[in-house]
């Protein structure tokens, strides 16, 4: 732990002056991207890790926002002694200031930069939903410095040279103030850090370019670090745009994690056109593609065939109908490949029965087109009950017909193979009779002298 002297004069009231500076643009951006922009002050958390620039951020807002903090956050990545120890010092300092504080563990450790980073950031994301609030990094210039490099090494295009510049799920006050300053002023303030043994170790490629790489570069080709800056700043620019320019088209959320392209406003498209704005939908459903990942994707939309369905790498999943494309995020695929609604059984009777994203209303009247497979009769006294279609379902369509599978209508249906777990069908005692907008059995169609039977019908409240 570093516990320096306090100083005064010219140049700490210049650090004062920037960093209070950075905190004010930091909270307009945080108030412009929240979702409730009205919110007075912004609500925030911080992500507290006891580093240098992340307690530069806490004593920061602290003196000059206090009363935007929503609650300070850190977590223990399971990676032993010092990440336990780094959380115990948040928390007593964030006592000690008098600021909430919450606390995040991985219970299966990563062993990886990019596994810390997911981690951190889902435990992050539900405190800041949570609190209804959004999240405050202390990443630095040189932070963005190391990660532009690291992405023209691994080949990026525009929208990864924008590096943490880019929009994201956070708000970075200190991304154009070095890690020097933010020390010096720490230093200056008498104000305590801990120092992280992973930032010097050189099995990590952020270390190795740190202290061994970049020093090299920039004294061979001095402004070296100046110029990745810009490209990355150039890149940020560009990405807005294409951001901006790709939110015009006609992209909308149907729920949560899912986003519906209208398929006409882009089969005409070339590859480098699609490759502009396809990355910012998938981006909004936190999905981010590698270059073959990409290629997939690109022979999937232009492919032949209405009905399609990809399931992408690390998660999430693009449909295709004759009419739109569907992106799902990680989330919503998962939950989709589970079986949303396991072995649940709703009984159906008066009124309206809300089954999760679906809605039965029985009717006071026959409809007018009884041959809709969204409505359904049966006779009164019929058992009904909905559950979510399996695998072995079996249902008799006319009534000299033989059972077929209720899998081989879902198919002939265009629904995709990810919805199927979650799509209901309805019981007649006991036997499967309607796979609502798929097929029904023999019983719904009206019959000559039953004047007496109950309609019923479905509709899919996801679209």
């Amino acid at each position: 732990m570093t516990t320096p002297h306090r100083g005064a004069g010219p140049v700490a009231l210049a650090l004062d002056a920037l960093l209070r500076d950075a905190i004010t643009g930091a909270l307009a951006e945080a108030r412009a991207s929240a979702e409730r922009p009205d919110t007075d002050p912004p609500r925030v958390v911080l992500a507290v890790s006891g580093g240098a620039d992340s307690m530069a951020l806490l004593h920061a807002m602290t003196r000059w926002a206090p009363s935007s903090i929503a609650t300070v956050a850190t977590f223990d990545h399971g990676t032993g002694k010092a990440a336990r120890e780094a959380v115990t010092f948040v928390r007593a300092e964030a006592q000690r200031l008098g600021v909430p504080v919450v606390a995040g563990h991985d219970p299966r450790p990563a062993t990886s930069e990019a596994g810390w980073r997911a981690a951190r950031w889902a435990f992050l994301r539900e405190v800041a939903a949570t609190h209804e609030a959004v999240v405050l990094t202390g990443h630095t210039r040189d932070d963005q410095l190391e990660t532009v490099v690291q992405r023209v090494l691994r080949g990026a295009g525009a929208r990864g040279l924008a590096g943490l510049e880019a929009r994201g799920a956070g708000v970075r006050p200190w991304l154009h103030i070095s890690r020097a300053a933010l020390r010096e002023w720490l230093r200056r303030e008498s104000l305590p850090w801990v120092e992280d043994p992973a930032n010097r170790d050189r099995r990590i490629q952020r270390v190795r370019l740190r202290e061994d790489v970049l020093p090299v570069l920039e004294a061979a080709s001095p402004g070296f670090a100046d110029d990745m800056l810009a490209i990355g700043a150039r890149a940020a620019g560009w990405r807005r745009e294409a951001e901006r320019f790709a939110n015009t088209l006609g992209a909308t959320w149907v729920r949560p994690g899912v986003r519906r392209i209208p398929r006409a406003v882009i089969l005409s498209w070339t590859d480098a056109m699609l490759l502009v704005v396809w990355p910012v939908w998938l981006a909004a459903c936190e999905i981010v593609l590698s270059a073959d990942g990409t290629r997939r994707l690109l022979r999937f939309i232009l492919g032949e065939g209405d009905a399609g369905e990809l399931e992408l790498q690390g998660g999430g999943s693009v449909v295709r109908t004759s009419e739109y494309f569907e992106i799902r995020s990680p989330h919503q695929t998962a939950r989709a490949r589970a079986g949303r609604y396991g072995s649940a059984v709703a009984a159906l009777a008066e009124g309206v029965l809300a089954w999760p994203g679906w809605r039965f209303t029985r009717l006071s009247a026959p409809p007018a087109n009884r041959h809709d497979l969204w409505v359904a009769a049966f006779a009164p006294g019929t058992a009904l009950h909905v559950r979510a279609w399996q695998p072995g379902d079996r249902i008799v369509t006319s009534p000299a017909g033989a059972s077929r599978r209720v899998s081989r209508y879902l198919v002939e249906a265009g629904v995709p193979r990810l919805d199927r777990p979650g799509w209901p069908v309805v019981l007649a005692d006991g036997e499967v009779a309607w796979a609502p907008g798929v097929c029904r059995g023999p019983t719904a169609p009206p019959r000559s002298g039953r004047s007496d039977l109950i309609w019923y019908q479905s509709v899919c409240e996801f679209g």
